[in-house]
């Protein structure tokens, strides 16, 4: 069937083939075929590279399942990838320039994964994530780009270089910036480079350098109001008030109705010189409604000046004006929260400064103008009857007001600056939101079908963890994709992903609640992941046959004992010692059962007893320098925990336990290290960031001590699921690796490892 001319015309088929097993017998998979159809996918973005880039998707798409059915599975891969990465980017694009970093990021990221020679996708999210103040991503993806065209043997990018050095310069590193300002404009030799770099130069301090490029400007770009317009801002952005005023004049001279031109003025000399400007400023902001009444920025200021006058009705007129041009205008918001509260209408104030915070994406925006309106806020409400919200937000003013000051120390001293990235970067149109949402409804199930297929080639050939991944985005795109549900968690619980495979598996047991091979994998799971009780809740109805295996007696006993009946399940685990003496996991399970308890001495002796049969049982050996540490053996605890990291440890508790032990014996540095692995292992959790600074401080770093403890507050601030989380060492529960133990266990057993 054919395809409608310049557009992506692909529906699915639901063909289903039955694919070889993996794991065991039992297990199979589906491969979802889909073939071209007549659906019309709805654009999402109008322009000759959207048709190009549907032509490669729909070519892509095609070959992936031709190669697939002639047998050739590894260029059917490679195709199934590159329609992935293709889809992936439009959609990622998409997203950025509504202003939907939080939804583009992971969108890039896969991208990228399925196609890392790919300088598009490369520089398309460098460009989304400097736009989200995501900085270090962004000097990492604009470096990335540099890196493969030098590898290549190719010329630096221009585009590139200014990326890179626009992102540095936004993150405080501005001597660097400026070396990189001043190679992309030896390699692009344009107005935006020459421009980029000449405000660069006056940052760093160096008038006479920037002057230089200034004076060349109009020679080499043409003498136009609106370059002269341009310098004003870029004087104005400086605070180089005079010299400001004076390119705007300039560009008044040349062309008094140029749009914006009078407001800038205006708006430069109440910057310059606060209330006695105001006269001076609304003049010219009279002259911009004159020429353009609908111009929202011009109604704020000057809802301002007549507030100042105590003229109320027509500061109120002017600044409703403001938000009705332009409804996301904070500061307009915030000035009439005032204006209301200084007229006694508080409700009105109330909501106004609430409008303020909401409209608010980005808190370091206008200086951290927001700390204002959550600061009249806490008053109102205090004020008001409502002292436990009030107190709230008077807290929120304090700890903006923090980071203002913090952000300003750090510029003075040449220091990083510090800003989570943006979720959303500006607010957008929703007809382009709900277009692009229509476009990922129908491009979604063929997103899915490419991943499940890849997933079922992965498993055929072995390789769960891939599997596991690939069933994990099928589903993703396509929640009812028939089967994709089970062969995710089949091939997480295959990889020993286990954390992983609980969310699949689950929502399969509750489809199918009488497959016992999914309830055992699923309690498995659950167990491998320290949740005790949720093991003994899916495990319990099928107790009857749990000493049908190994592997489930231990997971049911050990959990019942941690979880459950405690003399029940250690007095079961204790009788399973007494037959099988030779078992470490039981072993293991007795001395995590003695320490949840209290009883470290007994914790220790199975402990040890544990390692002694299986010397590189990394489970036992966590579990022993938590009860050592408690016994206060703080030098053997410490040297199972270096054996743990040297041994590639990817659990960032180790590393965080062995940083607070070298701490405590005065290896500063050594703790340092360690607690950076932690924090590279598990980037969110405030109380890693909160220890490091303590050990950069102990070690006389006080810059990088400030920094962590800004970055610890950031993340107590933002709020996130884990910003402060408590790992598990910290709780002092046991580690999660019990995977080659339980395997040893079941293959010496003659255990089906499916189970």
């Amino acid at each position: 069937m054919s395809a409608v001319p310049g557009t992506l015309t692909i529906v699915e088929t639901v063909a289903l083939k039955q694919a070889a097993p993996f794991v065991s017998k039992r297990f199979f998979l589906l491969i979802a075929g889909l073939s071209l159809g007549i659906v019309n996918i709805a654009n999402a973005q109008d322009s000759n590279g959207r048709h190009s880039a549907e032509s490669a998707m729909k070519e892509h798409y095609n070959a992936a399942f031709l190669l697939q059915d002639k047998g050739n599975i590894v260029q059917a891969d490679l195709e199934h990838k590159s329609f992935l990465a293709t889809a992936l980017h439009r959609l990622a694009n998409g997203y950025a320039n509504l202003g939907e970093y939080a939804q583009a990021n992971p969108l890039y990221a896969e991208a990228i994964r399925l196609s890392p020679d790919d300088n598009t996708v490369q520089m398309d999210y460098a460009g989304a994530s400097l736009d989200a103040g995501d900085w270090n991503k962004a000097k990492l993806l604009a470096t990335t780009v540099l890196d493969l065209l030098k590898k290549d043997g190719h010329a630096p990018s221009g585009s590139a270089v200014s990326l890179l050095a626009q992102a540095l310069l936004a993150s405080g590193e501005y001597k660097e910036a400026l070396e990189e300002f001043k190679i992309a404009a030896e390699i692009q030799h344009d107005f935006k480079s020459s421009y980029a770099l000449a405000g660069a130069e006056l940052l760093v301090g160096d008038k006479s350098s920037a002057a230089n490029i200034i004076r060349e400007l109009p020679v080499r770009f043409g003498d136009t109001p609106s370059l002269h317009m341009q310098l004003g801002r870029l004087y104005g952005q400086t605070q180089l008030f005079d010299e400001a005023i004076e390119e705007f004049k300039k560009a008044i001279a040349l062309d008094g109705q140029l749009p914006g031109v009078h407001y800038s003025l205006g708006a430069t000399y109440m910057m310059q010189s606060g209330e006695p400007g105001y006269a001076t400023a609304e003049a010219e902001f009279r002259k911009e409604i004159a020429l353009y009444p609908n111009d929202s920025l011009v109604y704020s200021p000057l809802g301002t000046i007549a507030m100042s006058q105590h003229n109320y009705a027509e500061a109120e007129g002017y600044l409703k004006r403001a938000v009705q041009l332009a409804p996301m205008n904070t500061g307009a918001y915030l000035v009439l929260g005032q204006l209301y509260s200084t007229m006694g209408r508080i409700p009105e104030a109330e909501a106004a400064f609430r409008k303020a915070i909401a409209a608010t994406l980005d808190p370091a925006k206008n200086d951290y103008e927001v700390e204002r309106a959550h600061f009249w806020l806490g008053r109102l409400l205090l004020q008001n009857g409502n002292p436990a919200e009030g107190r709230k937000e008077l807290d929120t003013s304090r700890d903006l007001l923090y980071f203002k000051a913090k952000q300003t120390e750090l510029k003075l001293h040449g220091s990083r600056i510090i800003q989570s990235p943006l979720d959303k970067t500006h607010q957008a149109h929703l007809e382009d939101l709900t277009q692009l949402k229509e476009y990922e409804s129908k491009v979604g199930p063929l997103i899915a079908s490419s991943y499940n297929n890849l997933g079922v080639h992965a498993a055929i050939a072995g390789d769960y963890a891939s599997a596991a991944t690939y069933f994990a985005h099928a589903a993703q795109w396509n929640p009812a994709l028939n089967g994709v549900d089970m062969n995710w968690g089949r091939a997480a619980f295959a990889a020993r992903k286990y954390a992983d495979a609980v969310e699949p598996l689950e929502r399969t047991l509750a489809l199918q609640p009488g497959n016992e091979d999914v309830r055992s994998m699923l309690g498995i799971s659950y167990y491998m992941t320290h949740d005790y009780s949720s093991t003994l809740r899916v495990l319990q109805p099928i107790e009857g046959k749990i000493n049908l295996s190994p592997i489930l007696t231990l997971a049911y006993d050990g959990a019942t004992a941690l979880a459950g009946d405690y003399r029940l399940g250690l007095a079961r685990l204790q009788a399973i010692e007494s037959t099988h003496p030779e078992s470490p996991i039981v072993h293991c399970l007795l001395g995590e059962a003695f320490a949840i308890k209290g009883d470290y001495d007994h914790s220790a002796e199975e402990l040890h007893t544990a390692l002694r049969l299986d010397e590189a049982n990394a489970d036992a050996k966590y579990a022993l320098s938590l009860t050592e540490k408690a016994l206060g053996e703080k030098g053997e605890a410490q040297k199972l925990l270096i054996e743990l990291a040297n041994s590639g440890s990817s659990d960032g508790a180790v590393f965080y336990q062995l940083g607070l032990l070298q701490m405590d014996a005065g290896a500063y540095k050594d703790a340092a290290a360690n607690l950076e692995t932690a924090i590279h292992l598990s980037p969110k959790n405030g109380g890693y960031h909160r220890e490091l600074a303590n050990a950069y401080s102990r070690d006389g770093r006080p810059d990088d001590a400030d920094h962590e403890a800004q970055q610890a507050e950031f993340l107590q601030v933002q709020g996130g699921a884990d910003a402060n989380q408590q790992s598990r060492s910290q709780e002092g529960s046991m580690s999660s690796d019990k995977t080659a133990t339980i395997q040893k266990e079941s293959s010496r057993k003659g255990v089906d490892n499916s189970q």
